[in-house]
């Protein structure tokens, strides 16, 4: 049996605070947080690795496709480490594996698809190379969503 990853296998980390207004009338982290936690670890590591410029790049990478699977709780308080990974960096799109780990368990794994497409609107684009370059570097084979049926 191998051994299950851990946020040191994904190449790229980015810390959250679960703040009051992430937590629904349970107690529990709603779901809809998580992928706001994946799209800022994504946005925040191109910004700062790739320098993209969000409100004036000329190509912009939209979410074509996201996907997540819960596997532990995650509450008021907790400190989430996302891991993100690219496992596939195609023409005109990006490929991430990102997962929320708290206090070294993995609370979430989650799918997350970028199409580039040109500013002017003139439809789907190549992937900028400072980016492509960039996410290349993140390359990790971790693991990757499974859709259950429950």
């Amino acid at each position: 049996m191998s051994t299950p990853p851990t946020v040191d296998d994904y190449p790229v980390q980015v810390g959250q605070q679960v703040r009051w207004s992430d937590v629904d009338m349970y107690g529990h982290v709603n779901n809809i947080v998580y992928y706001g936690w994946f799209d800022t670890a994504i946005n925040t590591w191109l910004q700062a690795e790739a320098g993209v410029e969000p409100v004036s790049a000329d190509a912009i990478g939209v979410v074509g496709e996201s996907a997540c699977s819960y596997e532990n709780e995650v509450g008021l308080g907790d400190e989430v480490t996302i891991g993100l990974a690219v496992r596939e960096v195609g023409r005109s799109s990006i490929t991430y594996a990102l997962a929320a780990f708290v206090d070294g368990r993995r609370a979430a794994l989650g799918h997350w698809v970028h199409v580039y497409v040109a500013r002017d609107g003139s439809g789907v684009t190549r992937v900028p190379a400072r980016i492509a370059g960039v996410a290349e570097s993140a390359r990790a084979d971790v693991p990757v969503v499974t859709l259950r049926k429950l």
